[in-house]
């Protein structure tokens, strides 16, 4: 059974990298923080939950290579920072990280070692959390679903995006095990084919009846398949509802609902950001022209000038709900959020 990250006896973690999936099935041991940033950043581990299971342990790596151990308080919030700009948009990074933060506040006179000690527990917890929430998000979205339902879904949601059976994809694998005739459609998620390498793979593993899709097909297969339901994941979410995940979802909630179709994201509460209102407060990460240039560091195109944001913001209007592990906030916004969260 494959994971995206595992804890080790020597309390080392076991990152699966992604980027070498579906061909190569390779683990990398680290006990570095730098090289946990560095995973991060290049999508070797990814998916908003897993992205925070991650950084949690990062953050124990850093202080514990800390050299100025009598000092520590001081110079562990510098390092802190550093993983928490790893990833800018997926909110789960930065609400992981400040929950070292509030360990550093709130023990005014910690040892340095009892302090690690709480951190390295701080990371399990958080590791375990995930977990047990992608479980719960994976049964609440089950009432979603019926027999003979074709679903559409976009870049990746399972267990390789989380810690446990994954959110949008977790309730599609879980549904396939209760109804009959559950078909998918997997967008290949341009430009870095998460859907064609990721979630196909997964579909496979976990005997999901899955069917590979150019994203420029979207709702050409919307109309002509009759597709039931549209499930995707979160990186972050405004307290309107208003949701971030990866570049193309908004199209398909454009689609799903021209068709009249739902439009579902599954995400953990951890996704929600209380700090902004809006998706106009969210920052879009912009990621490197060369993921759009270059396939396997060959040149494609003469372009000069390149677009590449990883994510865009769908609008709570187009939303039909949020799946999360606490129930179903049908048609969000901002009122029904802040009473879903009291």
């Amino acid at each position: 059974m494959y994971k995206s990250i595992s804890v080790n006896k020597n309390r080392s973690v076991n990152i699966l990298d992604q980027r070498l999936l579906p061909f190569q099935h390779k683990y990398v041991t680290t006990s570095d923080y730098k090289e946990v940033i560095k995973l991060i950043k290049s999508l070797a581990i990814r998916g908003a939950p897993a992205i925070g299971v991650a950084g949690a342990f990062g953050c124990y790596f850093a202080l514990k290579d800390l050299k100025n151990k009598k000092n520590y308080k001081s110079s562990i919030r510098k390092y802190l920072n550093q993983i928490e700009k790893a990833r800018p948009t997926a909110v789960n990074l930065s609400w992981s990280v400040k929950r070292f933060k509030i360990i550093i506040s709130d023990y005014k006179n910690l040892s340095y070692l009892d302090c690690l000690e709480l951190f390295y527990k701080e990371a399990n917890k958080i590791y375990n959390e995930e977990r047990k929430v992608s479980e719960r998000i994976s049964i609440n979205g089950l009432k979603l679903i019926k027999n003979h339902f074709k679903i559409l879904t976009h870049c990746n949601t399972g267990a390789l995006a989380t810690t446990g059976p994954g959110t949008a994809l977790g309730i599609i694998d879980k549904a396939n095990k209760k109804f009959k005739n559950i078909s998918l459609y997997a967008t290949e998620t341009r430009p870095l084919n998460q859907g064609s390498r990721l979630t196909v793979w997964e579909s496979l593993m976990k005997g999901i009846d899955c069917t590979l899709i150019c994203d420029s097909m979207a709702s050409h297969i919307v109309n002509s398949e009759c597709v039931d339901i549209v499930i995707v994941g979160a990186d972050r979410i405004a307290m309107n509802g208003d949701t971030a995940n990866k570049i193309g979802t908004y199209q398909l909630a454009i689609t799903a609902n021209y068709h009249k179709i739902p439009f579902y994201i599954a995400a953990p509460i951890s996704t929600f950001d209380m700090n902004i209102v809006s998706g106009r407060d969210i920052v879009i990460e912009e990621r490197s022209k060369d993921e759009i240039l270059k396939l396997n560091n060959i040149r494609l195109s003469k372009a000069t000038k390149v677009k590449n944001p990883a994510f865009d913001v769908t609008p709570n209007s187009l939303i039909s709900g949020i799946v999360t592990e606490k129930g179903i906030i049908v048609k969000p916004n901002l009122r029904k959020i802040k009473k879903f969260f009291k």
